[in-house]
């Protein structure tokens, strides 16, 4: 298989990767739009929005509270944070694709920023997937195309598996879908080790368990007061319950064959993330899209020049 290349334009390129610091600001302030709130019926979050309006509101759906938002007109687009993350960091990215005539939709998943918990954790990717599937309906939404981000990405995977009828297409970006590599599951419990310990010495101490798994992942040291990591906090808990079951979801060649799914990387990504799409891709049966010149979070760093991408392949 050849991979396919795209280039984020040089207008937009990152000459050094911007600290996740600086995406979290940036998507917490940068370009803030009007918020359209109200309690008029969920169906009317998806009627025709003024341009540059933002309508948000709670959803009730699949036995669960999702804190949503919807940006711009036209086809439907579903975008799956990553673990760590929640709809606020998708902003940029989200006012950006809904400027090209897309429908934008966001959400925290279950378990994450003002989602409720309802039955949290255990469900894993399939859990994430049902969430979106069901959120797309309370929508109205038939016929969606999703972009999965990171761990979110292995939901977008499985959303594509078990509701192919609502996705019109996935694009999965830099999945760290461990269960699909050969000693995942022994390369995971190397990885939460560590981090198991410290909770069961330190119980309800999610903020240092993060910041143990931010350390071992990122190649530095990470501190519980870190203000890089002020907004990754919020959501520690989430991101040492949740991730572990979501990413060793074990996907087979018999589900994926045939899915409408893209796969997608960076210039250089992480082992696990390399070894992953690798093992995705021949189960696809089609290569990955290699973006030339962006990092793992690209997608938070650069919204400008990611979303120009997508344009392409999403």
């Amino acid at each position: 298989m050849t991979s396919n290349h795209h280039t984020i334009p040089s207008a937009h390129r990152l000459v050094t990767p911007t600290p996740r610091s600086a995406a979290i600001a940036l998507a917490l302030t940068a370009g803030l739009l009007a918020s359209a709130c109200s309690d008029s019926p969920t169906a009317a979050i998806v009627g025709e929005l003024a341009s540059g309006a933002v309508a948000s509101r709670t959803v009730h759906a699949a036995g669960n509270t999702f804190a949503v938002e919807v940006r711009g007109n036209g086809e439907a687009t579903l975008l799956i944070h990553g673990g760590g993350e929640d709809a606020a960091m998708l902003a940029p990215l989200a006012d950006q694709l809904a400027t090209s005539g897309r429908r934008v939709i966001t959400y925290d998943r279950r378990g994450t920023g003002e989602s409720g918990r309802a039955d949290w954790p255990g469900g894993g990717a399939a859990q994430h997937a049902d969430d979106a599937a069901a959120l797309l309906a309370a929508l109205d939404v038939d016929d969606a195309h999703v972009i999965g981000f990171s761990s979110g990405g292995v939901i977008a995977l499985d959303l594509a598996v078990r509701h192919p009828d609502v996705v019109a297409g996935a694009v999965v970006w830099e999945a760290p879908a461990i269960g699909v590599i050969p000693g995942g599951e022994q390369l995971n419990a190397e990885i939460m080790g560590p981090i198991d310990a410290h909770l069961a010495a330190h119980p309800g101490d999610f903020v240092g368990a993060q910041a143990l798994l931010l350390s071992a992942i990122l190649g530095f040291p990470v501190t519980v007061d870190d203000p890089l990591f002020a907004a990754t906090r919020a959501n520690a808990k989430p991101m040492i319950r949740d991730e572990p079951g979501i990413t060793l979801r074990p996907f087979t060649a018999d589900e994926l064959t045939g899915a409408s799914v893209t796969l997608a990387v960076g210039t250089a990504p992480n082992e696990v993330v390399a070894a992953a799409t690798g093992a995705l891709a021949t189960m696809v049966g089609s290569a990955p899209v290699v973006v030339d010149t962006a990092d793992h979070e690209a997608y938070l760093n650069d919204p400008v020049g990611f979303a120009t991408v997508l344009a392409d392949v999403a």
